[in-house]
């Protein structure tokens, strides 16, 4: 029985995302925000209580490779260019390389994650263009967590969608995102628990 190990593995994946985003507080919550959406769905899709809870490590680190990205690419106050966007797209790699071989089966998976967050269904993502059940099931439910959370986000180069707006998009797409690109079994989840996501980032925050 690991589930008495959890506190372990928790304590564990914070220190590194802490660690991993000491410069970059924005891509830390993007973790911390992605971990409790990827735990709904991963509810939704009928997983155990502990690989919920596996897959939550994972969406929080899904991004510890951009801590290896020179500043003027992650911190650039607008769009990247081709040039640039190939050198962000490294953080899949650099993630992988971090959180391998580091003695624990979660960070192996998380190192997975990381690895293939950006692959899509339809074969046309990166790094490596995999296709359908070939990308890791956590990596295939934070890919929709992840595209949701930053259609929510404001950047400098476009304001925050709102609910509604992110959940029509991801589901039917437009110039850029394709249903396609998602694991069907996953946007199905993701539409069935659209109104608990909406309340996780919409609820009041608590006190300091």
């Amino acid at each position: 029985m690991t589930t008495g190990r959890l506190p372990d593995i928790f304590s564990m994946a914070a220190d590194i995302a802490r660690q991993a985003h000491a410069k970059d507080g924005d891509t830390y919550d993007h973790g911390c925000r992605m971990q409790p959406v990827c735990n709904l769905l991963a509810n939704r899709l009928g997983f155990g209580a502990e690989d919920i809870e596996k897959i939550g490590v994972c969406a929080m680190l899904h991004d510890v490779g951009k801590s290896a990205l020179p500043e003027d690419i992650l911190f650039k106050p607008g769009r990247l260019d081709a040039a640039e966007y190939r050198q962000m797209m490294e953080h899949t790699s650099s993630g992988h390389a971090m959180l391998r071989d580091l003695g624990h089966p979660w960070l192996d998976c998380a190192a997975d994650a990381a690895l293939h967050h950006h692959e899509r269904f339809d074969g046309g993502g990166y790094p490596h263009g995999i296709a359908g059940l070939m990308i890791p099931q956590p990596a295939r439910i934070i890919a929709v967590a992840d595209v949701y959370d930053a259609l929510r986000s404001e950047r400098p180069y476009k304001p925050a969608l709102e609910h509604e707006q992110a959940v029509k998009l991801i589901l039917y797409g437009d110039d850029r995102t394709n249903p396609s690109h998602f694991d069907p079994a996953v946007l199905a989840a993701f539409e069935m628990s659209a109104p608990a996501i909406r309340q996780l980032y919409e609820a009041p925050a608590g006190p300091d």
